[in-house]
Formats: C-alpha cells, sequence, structure tokens
C-alpha cells in the first residue's frame, strides 16, 4: 500500500459493509494500493 490512508479502508484494504461483513476496498483495488498476487492468499483477509 502506498503512504498515503485511504479514508474508507484506513490502510487495511478491507472495508466492513452496514450488515457487518467485510470486504475488499474497491477504491484501492481499483487504484493499484493492492497486491492482488499475495503467497498467502488464505492469510490476506480477502474476501472476493
Amino acid at each position: 500500500m502506498e503512504n498515503s490512508t485511504c479514508p474508507k479502508c484506513k490502510g487495511t484494504g478491507k472495508v466492513k459493509g452496514k450488515d457487518g461483513t467485510i470486504h475488499t476496498c474497491w477504491d484501492c483495488l481499483a487504484s493499484g494500493k493492492l497486491d492482488q498476487h499475495s503467497e498467502k492468499v488464505k492469510d490476506s483477509g480477502v474476501k472476493i
């Protein structure tokens, strides 16, 4: 991630929805701030 912190996910890459579900921060993913090629997919905490 870049040094600038996303206001939606606070740099974690995960956003908690109003219904309590956690999902990928689409703004960070679209802007290229997330590494979608993680070697540890199970440990990433990102759900699609």
